[in-house]
């Protein structure tokens, strides 16, 4: 229970089917204080038990020390994707195990299924979040429930209003929960390991400088606003260089990109045994799909896609789908 509305509501859902349920809250950073409170309210509500889990530590050492190396690496990570399989639904399931229970429940808008003896996230119709849930493995999602599979987020506020007002209208979560209010991603590296020097903004068909940028962590691949440049025809972030802590420019938007590469694979609805498959693949959270072939290596994922995509960005995921299912993903290299 993250003191959310879709949280409390797939609560109160799975009590109406006479469920032996408890709610359990997981405490990873300051920011939880608030959120905390709204979790206790519902489940006060609801009259069932809450269990607190402390996780600052292995949150902070697994998830926000890789967000930072990555992007002093100029890699552009994507937290939740490392977060959900060995930090929330580790913890949840470690606490299952612990009081007896057979399965964990979240709020996520996604859907199970099962195929093949094996186990996959599929789409939900609206405000989808299997994306964020590609690296869940067999044995988790073998114990996980989505009590609002299915269902639509307006509906669900009007439902949930019900008996839990206090969540009704909360607004929804931030994408980077660990960020303090107001502070953007580069002041929050900077403040943990010291100002990024400035560097050359380098210009590819011309070969030279180009001015100065404020930092390589301010800057992603595909970027053309915000660079604080004047050339008379958009220019874009075509590389991070840190060996020469350089922002490599291009004057064309960097879309011819076909290929891919992606490391550290998982499986859901696909064996890593298969060799070659087809899919649609996305390759951020906002990003529409792009038909690919996969080529399926030992520890990588090759992808071809059918036509260029644009901005393939190091750090992000690529989620390869068969229509709604999930059949593999990895970190793009």
């Amino acid at each position: 229970m993250s003191g959310g509305v879709d949280s409390s509501l797939a609560a109160a859902l799975l009590q109406q089917q006479d469920c032996r349920i408890a709610g359990a809250f997981c405490i990873m950073h300051r920011q939880s204080t608030d959120a905390l409170e709204a979790a206790k309210q519902t489940a006060a509500n609801l009259g069932i038990e809450l269990y607190t889990i402390p996780l600052e530590e292995e949150f902070s050492r697994t998830v926000v020390e890789d967000f930072i190396d990555n992007y002093t690496q100029g890699r552009t990570p994507n937290p939740c994707v490392l977060c959900n399989p060995l930090v929330k639904f580790k913890a949840l399931l470690d606490l299952a195990n612990r009081k007896g229970f057979d399965f964990v429940a979240t709020g996520h808008y996604a859907q199970i299924g099962q195929e093949n003896g094996r186990y996959f996230i599929r789409k939900n119709p609206d405000k989808d979040q299997s994306y964020m849930l590609y690296r869940l493995t067999q044995e988790q999602l073998s114990r996980i429930l989505f009590p609002l599979a299915g269902t639509y987020k307006q509906e669900n506020r009007k439902l949930a209003s019900t008996f839990a007002p206090e969540t009704a209208d909360k607004p929804d979560s931030q994408e980077i929960c660990f960020l303090p209010a107001g502070t953007g991603y580069a002041d929050f590296i900077e403040a943990k390991r010291g100002l990024f020097p400035p560097g050359e903004f380098w210009l590819e068909e011309e070969s030279r400088c180009f001015g100065t940028h404020k930092g390589l962590i301010r800057y992603t691949v595909g970027q053309r606003k915000n660079l604080g440049l004047s050339a008379g025809v958009p220019l874009y972030v075509k590389k991070l260089d840190p060996n020469t802590n350089r922002v490599i420019l291009s004057k064309n938007d960097v879309v011819d990109v076909r290929d891919a590469i992606c490391i550290n694979p998982v499986f859901q609805a696909c064996s890593p045994e298969e060799k070659t498959i087809q899919g649609t693949v996305k390759i951020r959270h906002s990003k529409q799909e792009t038909p690919a072939e996969v080529t399926i290596q030992k520890d990588r994922l090759l992808l071809h896609f059918q036509t260029p995509v644009r901005a393939i960005t190091p750090g992000q995921s690529a989620v390869v789908y068969d229509k709604d299912k999930i059949l593999c993903g990895g970190i793009l290299e």
